[in-house]
C-alpha cells in the first residue's frame, strides 16, 4: 500500500488532495472516501507501473547527475515537475470509473476482470474521437494502410498507461480457455449424432441431426473458431459438392466460407478442402451431404448453410445448447473421456473447443 522513493521521477504525479481539487474544483467533504479511496488507489496503480529496478536505477542515476554537477556550479538539467494545470489532464476521472467498475462481481471472481475494464476507456476513446475537441486535436500519420492516430484524448497519457499496466498487474488475469473435445471425445460425438441420425422420423429432425454433425466435422477438422462455422455458404457448398475433388488419389470436400474477416473489404469467398474421410474415421464428406440434401429439401439454396430455415438467422446458442447436452451425456456414459468432476457447460464452448 506505498510507493518508493523515486516513483515521481518515472511517473507523473500529483497527490490524492489535488487530484480531487482537479476533479471537482473544492476540498474533499465527508461523503468523498470512496472518491479519495479511488485517487489513492490510481495512483499507486499508476507508480506501480513501472518496475522497481527502473525506478531504482533512475533515483541513483538522478542523483548521482546532481552530485557530479554541483562541484563545477551548475544548476541539475532537470525541468520542473509541476504544478499541472487545474483540469483533468491526466485521465483521473476515467480511471475512478474503471476502479468502481472493478468492485462490482464478476463471472469467475467477487470482482470484474481487467479486460472488462479496459471496454470503459475504449468506449470513452471512441466518444472523445467523435467529439469537437477530439477531431480539433485529431491527426493522422501514414500512408494508405498502416496508420497512426494522434490525439489528446486523456486515457491516451503517460500516467494512464501507467495505471493501466499497475492495475493489471495488481489485479491478475483470470483466463478461462475452453477444455479441447480430443479425438476421442470427437468419434463418440459423432457417433451419437450418427444413431440420432438412424432415429430420425422426420425431414425437421433430419435437418437439426445434419446441422450438428456438418458443424461438429468441419469446426474439429478445420480447426475453425466457432463463429466462422457459420459463415459457411450453402450455395458454395452444393457448388463445390457436385466436384470429386482428388488429389493424390484422397477425396476432398471444399467448405467455402463467405464473409469478411479481419482487415479485408467486402465480402469474400475463402475455401478450405478438408479431407473426405479423416485417418481416424471421421465422415467429414457423409456428414456435409447430408446437410445439403436436408437444406435443398426445405426448399433452400442461397443462404448460409446453418441459417435458421424460418428466420434466416444463426442459432449460435441453439447450437451450443445442443452440442454440450450431448457431450454431458457422453461424460455420464463415458467417465474415461471427460472426468466426472468437470463442468461441462462451464469449460466446454463452441467459441475455442473445436
Amino acid at each position: 500500500m506505498s510507493a518508493r522513493d523515486g516513483d515521481h521521477l518515472t511517473t507523473p504525479f500529483q497527490c490524492d488532495l489535488c487530484v480531487f481539487r482537479n476533479l471537482k474544483k473544492c476540498n474533499p467533504g465527508p461523503h468523498d472516501d470512496l472518491v479519495m479511496a479511488c485517487i489513492h488507489q490510481a495512483n499507486l496503480d499508476a507508480c506501480w507501473g513501472r518496475e522497481s529496478a527502473t525506478v531504482s536505477s533512475t533515483l541513483r542515476a538522478t542523483r548521482h547527475t546532481i552530485t557530479l554537477l554541483g562541484p563545477v556550479g551548475l544548476d541539475p538539467p532537470f525541468p520542473t515537475l509541476g504544478p499541472f494545470p487545474v483540469a483533468d489532464t491526466f485521465g483521473y476521472t476515467m480511471a475512478i470509473a474503471m476502479l468502481l467498475k472493478s468492485r462490482q462481481p464478476g463471472r469467475y471472481a467477487p470482482y470484474q476482470q481487467f479486460e472488462t475494464l479496459r471496454k470503459l476507456r475504449a468506449g470513452f476513446s471512441n466518444v472523445f474521437m467523435t467529439s469537437v475537441l477530439g477531431q480539433d486535436s485529431l491527426r493522422l500519420v501514414g500512408g494508405d494502410r498502416a496508420k497512426q492516430h494522434l490525439c489528446n484524448c486523456p486515457t491516451n497519457t503517460l500516467w494512464f498507461e501507467r495505471f493501466s499496466k499497475g492495475s493489471l498487474s495488481r489485479m491478475g488475469q483470470v483466463v478461462r480457455q475452453d477444455r479441447a473435445i480430443s479425438l476421442e471425445l470427437m468419434h463418440a460425438l459423432c457417433s451419437v449424432l450418427e444413431q440420432e441420425w438412424a432415429r430420425a422420423p422426420e425431414l425437421r429432425h433430419k435437418t437439426q441431426i445434419a446441422c450438428l454433425g456438418a458443424y461438429c466435422v468441419i469446426a474439429f477438422c478445420g480447426s475453425f473458431r466457432g463463429n466462422e462455422v457459420f459463415m459457411t455458404d450453402l450455395h458454395g457448398l452444393i457448388k463445390y459438392g457436385s466436384d470429386n475433388l482428388l488429389v493424390a488419389g484422397k477425396e476432398y470436400v471444399m467448405i467455402p466460407l463467405l464473409g469478411r474477416f479481419k482487415n479485408e473489404v467486402g465480402d469474400q469467398y475463402h475455401l478450405t478442402p478438408l479431407i473426405a474421410v479423416t485417418k481416424s474415421g471421421l465422415q467429414v464428406k457423409v456428414w456435409v451431404h447430408r446437410l445439403i440434401e436436408v437444406r435443398q429439401a426445405g426448399g433452400h439454396v442461397h443462404s448460409p448453410a446453418f441459417a435458421d430455415p424460418r428466420t434466416g438467422v444463426v442459432p449460435v446458442d441453439w447450437y451450443e445448447s445442443e452440442i454440450l447436452d450431448r457431450i454431458q451425456h457422453i461424460q455420464s456414459r463415458r467417465p474415461d473421456l471427460i472426468p466426472a468432476d468437470v463442468q461441462v457447460l462451464e469449460e466446454f464452448g463452441l467459441s475455442r473447443s473445436f
